[in-house]
This record gives structure tokens, sequence and C-alpha cells, in this order.
């Protein structure tokens, strides 16, 4: 009998039943001649034989009935369990490769885990790097000891609470630490004078947002904070330095508002640190023309009514009653924790 493979046209299936057809139709012809001649032609003990010879020809055609049968019958059971190890088979191998993807999948986690664990130790020692770049520049004034790092604390804190991303809040952070590093190529007679400057000295000092910027221009990570570094000393009015520019990016106009309060509000050669109070006044005086005034104004707010803005300015003189306001507590949320509750 053929098979699947050797007769793709499926006649095969069909052979079976046109033999049980044939086997039939004969069994049923000779049964029926042989009842005839029995009944009409043959007299006797004769008839008895004819009607043995009929059921033995009926047995014989029978038998060779099952024959068939039972062939077609292995052909199908061998079909059957062709397809079912095919099934189990494809099973097996479908079984395997979910583990083998599941594998997969658990090397990729771990190996995106163990990537994120090093960017985090990457960014933490860079920071420090940055910090210490930034002590090298205190260590040389002590009347601007900490002052980056307030700064960079006020305008990462600005950031957040103006609702910037967290790529933004980090931009911010790094420039304002950094803000002053130009004042490194600055001669100390002009960085530790005691009196106000003469216009040529100041003209130097002038010169440390364009330093500044070189200093960091071929650092690839830093790339973000050039705008800021350069730009902090420019004004809305275009008054500014070092490019008189009037369009001023928010992170430029952050940096220059923390900057600007710590500078008002810290001990100087040549001056005491104004209260707080004289220093709001005197940045709101000319918010929109040296300072964004909505920024100016968001900042005097973040620090009169955020536990963590209040806390920042216990060094200031003069600082007003805090008012905290938990919806702008919530604002100073990160994405690692709320700020932390005021007593």
């Amino acid at each position: 009998m053929t098979t699947p493979s050797e007769n793709p046209s499926g006649l095969w299936i069909h052979l079976p039943r046109l033999a049980w057809i044939f086997i039939l139709v004969l069994t049923v012809a000779s049964v029926a001649i042989f009842s005839v001649l029995f009944q009409y032609y043959t007299p006797g003990r004769a008839g008895t034989i004819i009607l043995i010879a009929a059921g033995l020809t009926f047995a014989v055609l029978l038998l060779v009935g099952v024959v068939l049968l039972h062939k077609h019958y292995c052909q199908i059971q061998r079909n059957l369990e062709q397809y079912i190890q095919q099934a189990e088979d494809h099973a097996r191998i479908e079984e395997e490769s979910g583990e083998i993807i599941l594998s997969l999948n658990k090397i990729c986690a771990s190996q995106a885990q163990e990537q994120l664990r090093l960017n985090k130790e990457l960014r933490t020692l860079f920071l420090e790097t940055v910090r210490t770049m930034v002590a090298s520049l205190e260590q040389r004034d002590e009347y601007t000891q900490n002052h980056s790092l307030r700064v960079a604390g006020w305008s990462a804190m600005l950031a957040r609470f103006a609702g910037l991303s967290e790529e933004d809040i980090e931009t911010i952070e790094r420039a304002a630490l950094l803000h002053d590093i130009g004042k490194l190529s600055i001669p100390d007679e002009i960085l530790h004078k005691p009196s106000a400057l003469t216009p040529e000295e100041f003209a130097v000092v002038k010169e440390h947002p364009d330093r500044g910027e070189h200093i960091v221009k071929h650092i690839k990570l830093l790339t973000p904070t050039r705008d800021v570094i350069r730009h902090h000393h420019e004004r809305l009015d275009g008054k500014g330095y070092p490019d008189g520019l009037t369009d001023l990016s928010q992170l430029v106009n952050i940096a220059s508002i923390a900057d600007c309060f710590d500078a008002m509000t810290s001990d100087r050669p040549y001056r005491e640190p104004m209260p707080y109070s004289v220093a709001k006044e005197k940045m709101l005086a000319v918010a929109g023309q040296q300072f964004d005034a909505e920024l100016t104004e968001t900042f005097f707010e973040m620090i009169e009514t955020t536990g963590e803005g209040y806390r920042s300015i216990y060094h200031v003189e003069g600082i007003p009653s805090p008012r905290y306001i938990k919806e702008n507590e919530q604002r100073l949320e990160t994405e690692h924790g709320s700020a932390e509750e005021p007593e």
C-alpha cells in the first residue's frame, strides 16, 4: 500500500474502501448465486456441499478483507505514531527554546543591572572628580569657600521645583559646581584683593566664564554644562558678559539666580553679607531685566515654603519665619524619594 509520501495526491486513502466494496459485492454475489443453485438446480446432498463451499468462499473473502483492513490499520497506526512523535518533538523543541529564551533574558537582565551599577559608579566617580576640581578652586579663596556647593544645591533644587527633567537637574548641578572653574586662571592678587577691584582688574575677572568653558570643552561628559559655565553672568537686558546675550536658556537663568543670591548673602573682602530681606528685595527689583522674573519669584517661594529650601538658608542673616506649604514640598520630590519633612 502506498504512503502519503509515495502518493501525494492522497488516493491511498480510498483504496481500502474500494477493496471492501469489491469484497462485499463479490460475497453477496457468491451467496446469491449459490443460494439460487441450491434452491432451483441442486438436489439433495449436493446442495449442502455447495452451501458449505459458499460459506468457505465467504470466509476466505472475509479473511482477505480483514488482512487488507489490518494492513491499512497498521499503516494508519504508523502514521499516527509518526505524527505523535513529531508533535512531541515540536513540543520538546518549543520547551527547550523557551528555556533558552528565559536563560538569555536572565543573562540580559543581569547584564543590564550590572551596566546600571557601573554607570552609577561612574557618575559618582565623575561627580567626585568635579567636586575635587571645585575644592581646588575654593582653597584659593576663603571667601568663596562652599560657594559653588551652595549654588549647585539651590540650582538643582530650583530646577526640580520648576518641574525640569532629571537630566536637566543633573546637568545644572554639575554646571553650577563648575560655574566659577575659570577663576583658577585669575591671579591671587586680584582674586584675594580686600578692596574693590579697578576696572582693569574687573576686566580680568570677567574673563573667567570664557576661561572656564575652555577648561571643560574637551571633556565630553561636561559638554552640556558649557552653556551655563560661559553665560551665568549674562543678563536678559544684554548688559551681561562675556557675550552680551539677551536670549538665555532656562538652566542659565537658574544658575544666575542662585549665584547672585549666594554672592549677596555671603561675606566678601570689600563688604558685609546682605540680610535675606535686602537680597530678596534687590533681586526682585531687577527681575525681568537681569533675571527671569518668574524663576526669581519661584526661587524665593521655594526657599520660604519648603523644609529643604528653608534649611538651605540657615547661614543667611535675617531669614524670615518659615511658612511651609505641603503642595510645594511635593514639588521637591525626586525619583529616589521625597524631600525631608520639615520639623
